[in-house]
């Protein structure tokens, strides 16, 4: 690795430690994109679609994978109004003003904006291990019959790790959905990134 890009690496930690010092946000959000390969692997994905008008995130922390998206409308979505205020504060400071940062949570609020609720992307990653399977898979069945457009897609990750309180099952979640499902990656600690998408 070059010194180039370890100063950047230890930029980008100082940044995000200095953020949770002013915003107050859990500590395990400051772990850098470049730290996060299954983050880099959904942006790529994402930024291969032909179709890239209406993105929402749900669980975006800090914003890292909504900020890089290449979709004409952005939504980042979160529980924690701390790391939304520093989400808003970041995509600011890099002149990204149009993303739209919200209070999330899951699975009370309904997936809209401004009488938006058709998304071509729909990413829940990175914490619906924390979700019981039933809960989940009905909440990813209501979000593809209701808020995918016609060539949208669903991204979820699934962790096959002891550590984790639920090790989810692809198979298990998207049965009796007229789907297609396409493994994005897979990365450390058997996480697997998924897209659902409408036949």
């Amino acid at each position: 690795m070059t010194i180039f890009f370890r100063a950047r690496r230890f930029s980008a930690k100082v940044f995000r430690r200095t953020l949770r010092l002013f915003f107050g946000f859990d500590r395990w959000h400051t772990a850098p994109l470049c730290k996060r390969p299954y983050a880099q692997g959904i942006i790529a994905f994402c930024n291969r679609q032909p179709v890239r008008n209406s993105y929402i995130e749900i669980g975006c922390g800090l914003g890292d994978i909504t900020r890089n998206v290449r979709y004409r409308r952005r939504h980042g979505c979160d529980i924690d109004r701390h790391v939304l205020n520093a989400a808003r504060f970041v995509a600011y400071l890099q002149f990204q003003r149009n993303i739209i940062f919200r209070q999330f949570s899951f699975p009370e609020t309904p997936v809209e904006y401004n009488n938006e609720h058709k998304f071509d992307c729909i990413v829940l990653v990175n914490w619906i291990h924390l979700i019981p399977p039933d809960v989940l898979k009905a909440n990813i069945e209501k979000y593809f019959r209701e808020n995918l457009t016609g060539n949208g897609m669903i991204i979820i990750d699934t962790v096959q790790d002891a550590e984790y309180r639920y090790n989810h099952d692809i198979k298990y979640l998207t049965s009796g959905l007229p789907c297609t499902i396409e493994k994005v990656g897979a990365y450390c600690r058997q996480r697997e990134v998924w897209a659902i998408s409408n036949q």
